[in-house]
Order: structure tokens, then sequence, then C-alpha cells
């Protein structure tokens, strides 16, 4: 028996984010929409999703639309907002009383969202001092050092040619998927591409998707929220909570689907494609509750299994396992900032050198002060003693 229904998908196909200073194409004249706005196929690549979405769940999620079963939240980006609603028009074409005119097959239905500086649940662009932290510490560590040593030669030639500085995984795979996308568009590349895109730029663009959360201290502070929300609408559907919705989407973007999945140890390193979708799916077998999970990155559902348990996961061992990286958002905002303690750690010796500076000018000043004070009141005291007596004899 079916339960419940949690879903994550990316966007639909986009135009590049923003072209590169000598890319040929940088003129917004080449494309059909804006920098970074989906397209028609992007919107018919999500209406054949909701339609998929409506046959899956044909006879469990009604075919009229209510706001006590279905409940969808987007980050504040155009191309994830349009998405959701042409993905929406797939999923809930108006029914009898809801059709408001015959000739749209079509009709409103909310999508909640939350600025993206503001959002630290799907967006994850909400500051976060922590995390950052750690992300630096990670591109500090060994592994990543070296990988940035041995794309020496790839990233100066990548910055050579395409005129922006080249000089890390993300810088390289901003780079890889703006040529992708025009590959995409029949658009014939520059010459000095075919000496590196695709074969010497994939597998350091796919590895980009995994740094994000690449151990559990980044994927708490990353997806941690996200997962949280997963597990509380879970508990709330075996709980019978009277504000439940039995489906819950979630529009974002492909480091959303990366993070989601690398978090559970199923990601595989690749660019989740345009539409791709992550299915989580409640069921009650007697009286156990397990949860499926799939991902659809073409026309094939894969099953995906969760680091640590089988396909069909026992929710409670579902919930136990993701607890070390589920995260209030309330508890977020309270972890992301940096306590004194990073202040002094013993590896921090650049802070401790300067640290122990500043506390020596202060000293040095202070004993200064002090010594300017002393001679003053000296002074002021020996001029007491010389002062000369009045004269009695008046001039």
């Amino acid at each position: 028996e079916l339960l419940s229904v949690v879903v994550i998908y990316r966007h639909g196909d986009r135009t590049p984010i923003q072209p590169y200073p000598t890319d040929p194409y940088r003129n917004a004249s080449y494309w059909p929409v804006g920098f970074g706005q989906l397209t028609n196929i992007g919107k018919w690549e999500h209406y054949q999703l909701g339609k998929w979405l409506r046959v899956r769940y044909n006879g469990f999620l009604p075919s009229r639309y209510s706001e006590k079963d279905f409940y969808l939240r987007s980050t504040d980006a155009d191309r994830t907002l349009m998405s959701a609603e042409a993905n929406l028009a797939g999923l809930y074409p108006p029914r009898s009383d809801q059709i408001w005119d015959p000739d749209i097959p079509w009709q409103p239905i909310p999508i909640h969202t939350e600025p993206e500086l503001e959002d630290n649940l799907l967006s994850m662009k909400k500051d976060c001092p922590k995390y950052d932290m750690l992300l630096n510490e990670l591109f500090e560590s060994p592994y990543f050092v070296n990988i940035s040593r041995r794309n020496h030669d790839l990233y100066a030639y990548l910055t050579k040619n395409s005129g922006t500085l080249i000089s890390t995984l993300e810088n390289l795979e901003y780079i890889y998927n703006t040529l992708f996308i025009e590959t995409l568009y029949n658009f014939t590349l520059p010459a000095w591409t075919r000496a590196v895109f695709p074969d010497k730029m994939k597998q350091w663009a796919d590895l980009s998707f995994a740094t994000s959360c690449y151990n559990q201290d980044l994927a708490r502070l990353k997806s941690g929220p996200l997962f949280d929300a997963i597990i509380k609408h879970f508990r709330n559907a075996t709980a019978n909570a009277t504000d439940y919705r039995k489906f819950l989407v979630f529009s974002g973007h492909d480091v959303t689907i990366a993070n989601v999945l690398n978090t559970m140890g199923a990601f595989q390193y690749h660019c989740p494609p345009y539409a791709s979708t992550i299915l989580f799916e409640l069921r009650k077998s007697n009286l156990n509750y397990y949860v499926n999970v799939f991902y659809k990155n073409s026309s094939q559902l894969q099953n995906v299994t969760l680091k640590g348990c089988k396909f069909d996961c026992d929710l409670d061992d579902f919930v136990q396992i993701l607890q070390p990286v589920a995260i209030t958002r309330a508890e977020w905002d309270i972890e992301c900032q940096l306590g004194w303690s990073y202040f002094f750690r013993f590896d921090n010796l650049q802070f401790l050198v300067l640290f122990s500076a500043a506390v020596s000018f202060l000293f040095v000043t202070f004993c200064v002060l002090l010594g300017v004070k002393c001679f003053r009141r000296f002074h002021k005291e020996g001029a007491t003693v010389y002062m000369q007596l009045p004269n009695d004899e008046v001039a």
C-alpha cells in the first residue's frame, strides 16, 4: 500500500547561464530565450514528466487537484518555477467544474518559494560560514590539491582560450556545461575545444557535482534541512497528521539531485540531466512501513539503495541512517555560525600568529600609554615644586 510520495526534480532544458568571454555565441541573439532561462524544449520535457507522474500515481493521487493532497515548493529561479508550472499542466489538467475556460486545458496551482539568499532548504544559498570553511578545508586536502596539480595545464589552457580564470573544478564545470549546451543546439564549437572537450573535461566536471556533499559534515549543512523535511513528511504520514499531504514535490537544479543522491551514498558521478527525478515512496506492508527510492535520469527508472539499507528500506532504518545529516532549519542557523572554538584550533596556525601579534601590539601600546601618563604626572608634580612665589613688591 502506497502512503506517501516525495518527488525531487531538476528543471528542463535551458540556455547557458552566462557564456564565457570569448564564446562566439555570447550574443543573446543566438538563443531562443535569455541566458539561464527555460526553453520550449524544457517546457515540453516537464509537461511530459508531469503526464508520466500522473500515469504512475493514478489512483493514488486524485486527478482532481486539492491543496489537501498536494504541495509544491521550488527554488526562486525562473527556470525551476516555469518547469514546475509546465509539470503541473501535465499532472493536473482541469476536470469538470475546475475547467474555467474551455479553450485552455490548464488550471493555476500554487507554487511556493523563498528568496534564494534566505533559503536553507532547497536552493541552499543562504550564507553558512561553517559550510564555507569545511568546503575550503576539503579543497585544501591532499586529494583535491593533487587534482589541482594534475589539472594545472588543463586549467591554464582553458583560461587562455576562454578568457576567464579557470582554477577550480567548479570553474571547469561552468565551461564544460556551456560547451555541452551549445552542442545540443548544434552550434559549431571553436577549434580550441577539440583538444579538451569533452574527453579531458568530463570526468572533472562530473566530480564537481560530488564536492558539495562530499562528506557527512558537508552533507549535513547542504542537504540536511531537505532530508529533515522528508523524514518529517513520512512520520506525519504514519501518524495520520491533520496537516499531512500525501504528495510533496520539490523543483530544483542539477546540484539538488546530485546532493540528495550523494548524501544517500548512491551518487555515481555525473551531471544529472534535464528533468531528472528522484522519487521517495513510503509504503505499508501489514504493520511495517518501508521506503523505496527511484532515480529517473532518462526514460528508465532505476532502483536506488540507501547506503546501509536494502531497497525495501524499513522506515525506522531509513530515519536512523539519515539522522546524522538531517537537521532542522533552526538548528542549521545555529550550526552554521563559527564559534570561538574554531579560531583557537591548534591547526589554525595563521590565526594564532596574527592573534599573538595583535595581543603583543595591544600590550606594548598599553605600556607606552601608561608610561606617557606617568611621565606627565611626574612632570606636573615637579613643576609645582619649583613654582615661583609671588613678589611682595608692586612695580
